[in-house]
């Protein structure tokens, strides 16, 4: 009987453990999690893939803030179309966890693959790592491990964060409505106060700061710059203008490089206040980093190089 009751007692420690309601985690909750092995689960179906890219010579995958926001567009975008909770790349590496079978892994590699191609014309992207993820704890560790690429690797290079679905989960940029969902479905547990501390910040209010308006509106919409007549770009001219509208049409028609007449036919535009809230939030976060890193960080004003669900 003394048996039966220790049996019992082991089993239901194991599926505590399991259980997605019990241990769903963040590291900003239990930053000294145990390593997988340490701690005792049932063996459950799989349930998702933590996947490492790496380019065959191992150079840096984005150098650039408009390389970075290129791939980041291609990434949000099969974001939207593959069930993924989270991707991030650095340097030379790139994380992904997604709720994936192995033929949608096997696609998923396929697809970017073509749009790394034309970025490194002639170096192929290597699936390097493929982890299976097969309880509820080990994906909420994989996707905080993922977020945190940078400060993991020690690179400095990405301070806002645009090679990031973390612009997405906060509502800084329009790109990742899905992947959103899908971690409010997943891992309820994830708040934005555990997001914040990514982005090396406590709390991020809207502000207006008219001197980094390009770069935030264009880092809002993951574009190289405002240049041309694409419906991505008005669409983001728009955002920019209701979101400085404050600062008066002389000032942003200098900051966005237009004409006082072109900023009055934005102003008669109805963009989405998400947009408006995610370039606002781009300037706070430009106007909060450089006052406490003051020269460190690069001012890209006027660099020429969507409705978001927020958690």
């Amino acid at each position: 009987m003394r048996l039966r009751r220790d049996i019992g007692r082991a089993i239901g420690s194991a599926i505590g453990r399991s259980n997605p309601e019990v241990v769903t985690r963040s590291v900003a909750e239990h930053p000294r999690v145990p390593t997988l092995a340490a701690v005792p689960h049932l063996d459950l179906p799989l349930l998702a893939f933590h996947l490492v890219f790496r380019l065959q010579d191992d150079r840096v995958l984005a150098p650039s803030p408009v390389s970075r926001r290129r791939l980041a567009r291609a990434l949000a975008r099969l974001a939207e179309q593959y069930p993924v909770l989270a991707w991030r790349f650095v340097d030379t590496h790139l994380h992904l966890v997604g709720l994936l079978s192995a033929e949608q892994v096997a696609e998923l590699a396929r697809r970017l693959r073509i749009v790394v191609a034309r970025m490194h014309p002639g170096v192929p992207l290597l699936l390097s790592r493929r982890i299976p993820v097969q309880n509820q704890w080990h994906l909420g560790e994989a996707f905080d491990y993922v977020l945190r690429q940078d400060k993991h690797h020690g690179v400095a290079s990405d301070p806002f964060q645009e090679g990031s679905c973390l612009l997405d989960l906060l509502g800084m940029r329009g790109l990742g409505v899905a992947v959103a969902g899908r971690v409010r479905e997943h891992l309820p547990r994830v708040r934005r106060e555990h997001l914040l501390p990514h982005l090396g910040v406590a709390t991020l209010d809207e502000a207006v700061a008219i001197d980094h308006l390009a770069d935030a509106t264009c880092a809002a919409f993951a574009l190289a710059d405002l240049s041309g007549n694409s419906a991505e770009v008005v669409e983001a001219r728009a955002a920019a203008v209701h979101a400085a509208r404050d600062a008066g049409t002389a000032r942003i028609a200098e900051a966005l490089t237009l004409t006082p007449r072109a900023v009055q036919r934005m102003a008669h535009r109805d963009p989405a206040a998400s947009d408006v809230r995610a370039v606002r939030l781009q300037m706070s976060l430009r106007m909060t980093l450089r006052m406490s890193l003051g020269t460190a960080l690069p001012m890209a004003r006027g660099d020429r190089s969507r409705e978001s669900l927020e958690l």
